[in-house]
């Protein structure tokens, strides 16, 4: 059962501020933090595929993880790692996931944090490795770590974050980066995010690869305890395609280099906000960049009879191949929808009036009270349609629950992308 909140979702006026499409890289340097990525090999295209993101000193980390019960060797040492509470570097690659490759991939795994760690001249507790790519194949850059150990630490300043955020793509269209900053106990604050993902989004815990820098001076708990909320309220609210990952991770980590007062309640309130902010900004980046997507689309369900009715309906239309096709076609058939939210009552008996039930695109109405508003409501929700982002909304009249998500369009390059993935 997943953990709710009833919080508005931002508004398509608040996404398109957002400019979530630019792909632009974030220059600005977190205290405390470097980056470097180099080229090991790992992909076809020659591009960097490994990426190195380093603290000055061990620092507190926070991690969620995915929930597919095959998780990829790096989600499970970093899993493992993270009972340390603390942090040196994340070490990701694209060019090979690492996952259902067995004792061996945990090998090779280990054997990479560990020449990571004689470098840096550390526990190999405090590396933290990531990996993604294409699943069942083993991982390569262990056999090519030494080679590439040199370049990356050679390589690694303040201003390097944006080559480790490019240095994780697979199937994005543009990289994916977030900032924030505020002032908390008289200090100004910095908060960065960056993230992959286009394709194998599922909302059971996050996305595919996200981490958060921030020089906020925080424990590694109450880091935790905002890392989770944060990826309710962004991340497992993001669907493309209905699929969870084996390697979904996403991590925080702080240096404590703003040298802030312990926080005050309101202070923590604010802080949470910003990291939850920056989480929906690259949710929503992975959605629009969802593989051949040309849509974002706030799906929202209100006036649900119970917290998981609204939860599963809003994934009941964000994974449904009839309406993600209407919204590709930009097509307002509301019968497809309604007859969604009729199909989902009847699988888990949840009640459902016909009559109450209306459902909106946009500001206006498409049905309302169970009666179809006419042409010219049509015509209206076509052209919302047409929008990069928009929202979808269905009242169900039963009740004060509701929930929301980010999710997209289906349409024939996805099919594309995914038939020649290996290829």
């Amino acid at each position: 059962m997943p953990v709710f909140a009833d919080e508005v979702p931002p508004s398509p006026e608040k996404l398109r501020a957002w400019g979530l499409d630019k792909g632009e890289l974030i220059d600005t340097a977190v205290p405390g933090f470097q980056g470097a990525a180099a080229a090991a090999g790992l992909r076809p295209d020659g591009r960097v595929d490994v990426g190195l993101i380093a603290a000055e000193q061990p620092s507190p980390i926070a991690g969620v993880f995915t929930q597919n019960k095959l998780p990829a060797a790096p989600v499970q040492i970093s899993r493992r790692h993270l009972r340390g509470k603390s942090a040196l570097a994340i070490l990701a690659n694209s060019g090979g996931a690492n996952a259902c490759t067995g004792p061996a991939g945990l090998e090779a795994c280990l054997s990479t944090c560990e020449h990571l760690a004689q470098a840096l001249r550390c526990s190999q507790e405090l590396i933290f490795p990531c990996s993604t790519g294409v699943i069942g194949q083993l991982n390569q850059l262990a056999a090519r770590i030494n080679a590439v150990i040199p370049g990356l630490k050679s390589r690694l300043t303040p201003q390097g974050l944006p080559l480790a955020a490019q240095a994780i793509m697979t199937t994005d269209a543009f990289p994916k980066m977030a900032q924030a900053r505020l002032n908390l106990g008289g200090r100004e604050i910095t908060v960065v995010g960056m993230a992959k993902g286009a394709g194998m989004i599922r909302p059971d815990m996050a996305t595919m690869l996200a981490f958060v820098l921030s020089d906020v001076k925080i424990d590694a708990a109450g880091l935790q305890k905002m890392a989770l909320r944060a990826a309710q309220a962004s991340f497992n609210r993001a669907s493309v395609d209905g699929d969870t990952s084996t390697n979904d991770t996403l991590l925080f980590m702080a240096s404590g280099r703003a040298a802030n007062p312990l926080l005050t309640e309101e202070e923590q309130a604010r802080l949470e906000a910003a990291f939850t902010e920056i989480c929906q900004k690259l949710a929503a980046m992975i959605v629009l960049d969802g593989e051949g997507a040309q849509h974002l689309i706030v799906t929202r369900i209100k006036g649900a009879a119970s917290r998981e009715q609204a939860y599963q309906s809003c994934y009941a239309l964000a994974h449904s191949p009839l309406c993600k096709t209407a919204f590709y076609g930009r097509d307002p058939n509301w019968g497809r929808f309604t007859s969604t939210m009729g199909a989902l009552a009847g699988r888990h008996d949840y009640p459902l009036e016909p009559e109450l039930m209306s459902l909106y695109i946009g500001p206006d109405a498409l049905v309302s009270k169970g009666v179809w508003q006419g042409p010219e409501a049509e015509r209206r929700a076509a052209a919302i349609m047409g929008d990069k982002i928009y929202q979808l909304t269905v009242d169900l009249g039963l009740g004060p629950h509701e929930f929301w998500i980010f999710t997209n369009d289906l349409g024939p390059d996805y099919v594309r992308i995914n038939a020649d993935y290996r290829s």
